[in-house]
């Protein structure tokens, strides 16, 4: 006897020819005709030969049939996945938390989850909690079933003596002056300020790269090493970086458990104008973890000296400065300041004979902001002279500050702003100063 079976949509068909001594006879069948294969040979009176070939078509059917149910049923088996909290070593007789929320079902099958932790004891349930009473290391199972399938996925806890001590995490607080000297705001965090004191007037594309340093040297094992008393044994061996908490930059759909970098220290290069939350993670020779979390700021300040605008022609001449600037919702990368400062004098002292008939020497200039769509987003127009003194001012300058706020930047659209300087009087203008300040703290 030989045959063959083929998928036809949801039955399958089955070519079968019986060679006996009498018999050379072809059968054709579906899943649904079988019982017509096992009539045809099986039936009685039951020879020898008859006989022999009813135990090879079952023999033969049988796999094949099964293979057709599993077509028909369709059953896909679901997927385990676990967590452990604390996910490092744990001292015994503190609780440990075991979950599987990150497990699923293709087929949207209820599903089943069994624990067993290494020591003797099991659980049920998504998540669960359990408490290891002698130090080891314990093979943790997680069993998740879907009445027809099971998946399996396992992992080791290692618990230490009661008694051990845990290291601690710090990343130090690292905090620049301003470009003029004043002192960083207080708190515990990273201010980098990049200062271009003396731009070039055809370079008015703002863009930032700057190294900042991250240090975790003020970390420990076992006891802080400026307590007189400390004698420690444990030491750290690793630490751990991510470098934006909120950037799921591994794919494992957790956005704070990443290792962008490694080391005591780590310079972080190439860091553009903002802000980013950073986590340290240090372990000692225990597997003992600890965390800290610090923000990180990069600060700009562009100034541009001692140039001139020139008259207009008759249309107004225009001289653009284009910037970056953030504001991100699903993270603190938010700007919190972005100010533009002008200073030039209140007339104009190289006008010959005072300047051309009917014109005058008095100089006016006015700033126009721009968001990335190229929307209006501000302008100094409406600002009277007598109201031109902000800032640190002479006497004899006009001094204009535009300043826009996070809320504002984030209003009309983050990304690649632009100031204008435009002189609509029929002279030269000189500008004693025009500065650019991006703070994201």
């Amino acid at each position: 006897m030989d045959g063959a079976g083929t998928p036809q949509g949801n039955q399958a068909e089955f070519h079968f020819r019986l060679l006996t001594k009498n018999t050379d006879r072809t059968i054709n069948a579906n899943l649904r005709d079988a019982d017509l294969i096992f009539s045809f040979l099986c039936h009685k009176p039951m020879t020898r030969s008859r006989g022999l070939a009813c135990m090879i078509a079952v023999m033969f059917l049988a796999p094949m049939l099964a293979g057709c149910m599993d077509l028909l049923n369709s059953n896909n088996p679901p997927t385990a996945t676990m967590s452990v909290n604390p996910s490092g070593t744990v001292k015994a007789g503190d609780p440990v938390t075991f979950s599987a929320a990150g497990s699923s079902d293709p087929d949207g099958d209820p599903m089943t989850f069994e624990w067993t932790f290494g020591d003797g004891n099991t659980g049920t349930g998504l998540t669960t909690s359990h408490t290891y009473a002698q130090p080891g290391d314990y093979a943790v199972k997680l069993a998740v079933g879907d009445g027809t399938h099971e998946a399996t996925t396992s992992t080791t806890i290692s618990v230490v003596d009661a008694s051990a001590r845990e290291p601690h995490a710090e990343i130090s607080s690292d905090k620049d002056d301003d470009c003029e000297g004043e002192d960083p705001p207080n708190g515990d965090f990273v201010i980098v300020w990049v200062c271009e004191d003396d731009k070039e007037t055809d370079d008015r594309e703002v863009s930032v790269s700057t190294t900042v340093t991250l240090d975790a040297s003020n970390s420990w094992a076992g006891c802080n090493p400026e307590n007189s008393d400390c004698y420690s044994e444990e030491y750290l061996v690793e630490w751990r970086w991510d470098l934006d908490t909120y950037i799921d930059s591994d794919g494992d759909g957790v956005t704070d458990n990443d290792v962008d970098a490694t080391g005591e220290t780590y310079a972080w290069d190439e860091r553009r104008a903002g802000a980013w939350e950073v986590k340290l993670t240090v372990v000692d020779n225990n597997g003992f973890e600890d965390q800290a979390v610090s923000m990180v700021y990069v600060n700009y300040r562009g100034v541009w000296k001692d140039f001139v605008i020139d008259r207009a022609t008759p249309n107004p001449i225009i001289m653009t400065w284009e910037y970056p600037l953030s504001y991100d919702e699903d993270s603190k990368d938010r700007i919190r300041y972005m100010r533009a400062k002008l200073s030039y004098p209140q007339e104009d002292d190289d006008q010959y004979g005072g300047g051309v008939p009917g014109t005058t020497t008095n100089n006016k200039l006015n700033l126009y902001m721009y968001n990335s769509t190229e929307e209006e987003v501000a302008n100094t127009t409406g600002i009277e002279n007598d109201n031109r003194d902000a800032g640190d001012c002479d006497d004899d300058d006009y001094c204009l500050w535009m300043v826009i706020g996070g809320s504002t930047v984030r209003g009309f659209l983050p990304g690649q702003w632009t100031v204008d300087l435009e002189n609509a009087e029929s002279h030269n203008t000189e500008v004693n100063e025009f500065i650019i300040e991006l703070q994201y703290r």
